[in-house]
């Protein structure tokens, strides 16, 4: 693992020559809370040569580094032999709850993961898959009334497509306590913080509530990831700490870098900021709740493992040209701010990824400017408490410009704390002011280190597809 420590270190060397970081950036102070965590997903199949998890530790402090606050690992369970569709089996589909996979090594190689990652001043999440199994799962022949049945067979779940898997009862009692059991299994077993949680709309809510008030480690609450958008209520009423801001990603993002409208861009993250929705969901929420994110957060991502496999591959495919604008919109517009699988080095797949085969990461091509670019982002992130979302929540304010038709500029506000972001999606560099809106004082951009004193006269100019994130100085 060596030689991608190596490559790493020589792309942060490199980026001092980048058009949108500069060496010379402000000195920025730090302090990591709840309200602006980082997370990365790890897919462990794919993440080292190794694809396992002794390849994720020897990564663990270049992602401390980076400033990662979470390392939230994709399904390490045994997996299930039946019904795969691909060489290899899909994460999803575990075979059994309390014992690791083979393939990414021993409960011995899982403890000294997790060791690595508290010291590294790092929490360790791990994935649960409340609404299915593999249909080989342990249960399946100890408990087949966990499952749900028709006409005497059991079900694959979202109307039979999931053919590799079984559903299971999501009234059933006794499976939930089952398995809120074996979610505390791995808290006592392994000391891990908390749970990213797949389809959380599948399950009974009565298995969110049970888990997030069971699961406890040292007395205390882990946190909880719901992979869903459509039950706000989840978040609401305390279960999980976090939801997916999930069309925002595929409607938005997706959305403008295909057919880019800065009108609906700056709307969108308008309410996404402020109200912690997306139009959709503000039309009409499936359970009606109203302000449901009010003092909560959400998870905010350009590509994870889903993307990957189902919108035809790395983010280069998704967005574009307009990634590296994205990726600084990513973190400064709201909520906690996910990477994945290379996504910090700007990994290019050639294409889609099934998570049902193995492709490794390839770490020997690295993109220097993202690595640095995504790098100086977590430390305003971390260091700025205008970008933070939950308790603490900084408001969102567009900024008009004399450049409106390519740039796009907001700022976020939280007490004395301001940030200034400016985003220029166009071809051609342009240069321009903002005429109202600028808070007072002298602010520097932490990506190039150049210094303003804000006023409705300054101008501004950004390279074509370049940012500028504006803290005071």
């Amino acid at each position: 693992m060596k030689f991608i420590q190596k490559i790493l270190l020589s792309a942060v060397a490199l980026a001092a020559s980048s058009s949108m970081v500069s060496a010379a950036k402000p000195e920025l102070k730090e302090e990591r809370v709840p309200e602006n965590r980082v997370i990365y997903e790890v897919f462990v199949r794919n993440f080292s040569p190794e694809g396992n998890l002794k390849g994720v530790e020897a990564q663990i402090p270049r992602l401390k580094e980076l400033g990662v606050d979470v390392v939230w690992l994709m399904p390490i369970y045994k997996l299930g032999d039946v019904g795969k569709w691909g060489a290899y089996s899909s994460p999803y589909a575990i075979k059994n709850y309390r014992q690791i996979d083979p393939d990414n090594g021993t409960e011995q190689d899982l403890r000294d993961l997790v060791k690595t990652i508290h010291d590294n001043d790092m929490e360790i999440w791990f994935d649960w898959v409340g609404n299915h199994t593999a249909m080989d799962n342990v249960w399946v022949e100890s408990n087949p009334e966990f499952y749900t049945h028709k006409d005497g067979d059991f079900v694959h779940p979202f109307n039979g497509m999931w053919k590799d898997v079984y559903e299971l009862n999501r009234d059933s009692e006794a499976m939930q306590d089952t398995m809120v059991a074996d979610m505390q299994y791995w808290v006592d077993n392994f000391d891990i913080d908390g749970y990213r949680c797949d389809y959380a709309s599948g399950p009974s809510p009565e298995l969110w509530r049970k888990a997030s008030e069971r699961v406890l480690k040292n007395g205390e609450r882990v946190a909880w990831l719901a992979e869903d958008s459509s039950r706000p209520s989840l978040v609401k009423n305390g279960y999980f700490d976090y939801n997916y801001c999930w069309d925002f990603q595929e409607h938005v993002l997706k959305g403008f870098a295909n057919n880019p409208d800065l009108e609906m861009l700056r709307k969108a993250c308008d309410l996404l900021a402020n109200e912690g929705l997306t139009e959709g969901e503000a039309a009409a929420p499936d359970d009606t709740i109203k302000n449901p994110y009010e003092g909560r957060s959400r998870m905010v991502y350009l590509i994870n493992h889903d993307v990957v496999q189902d919108q035809g591959g790395t983010e280069d495919v998704v967005y574009h040209k307009y990634v590296k604008p994205l990726t600084v919109l990513q973190f400064t517009v709201y909520g906690m701010p996910l990477l994945y699988n290379g996504q910090e080095i700007n990994y290019n797949s050639g294409g889609r990824i099934s998570i049902a085969e193995k492709t490794p990461i390839d770490w020997s091509n690295p993109d220097p400017e993202m690595s640095e670019l995504i790098k100086t982002l977590i430390k305003v992130k971390h260091s700025q408490p205008a970008l933070r979302t939950g308790k603490q929540s900084g408001k969102l304010t567009n900024l008009s410009t004399t450049a409106d038709q390519s740039v796009y500029a907001y700022k976020r506000t939280l007490g004395d704390s301001n940030v200034v972001v400016m985003l220029n999606f166009g071809d051609t560099p342009e240069t321009f002011t903002i005429p109202e809106g600028l808070p007072k004082g002298k602010y520097v951009d932490a990506l190039t280190g150049n210094s303003v004193k804000m006023s409705g006269k300054s101008k501004f100019t950004l390279p074509s597809l370049g940012a500028a994130v504006y803290v005071a100085e």
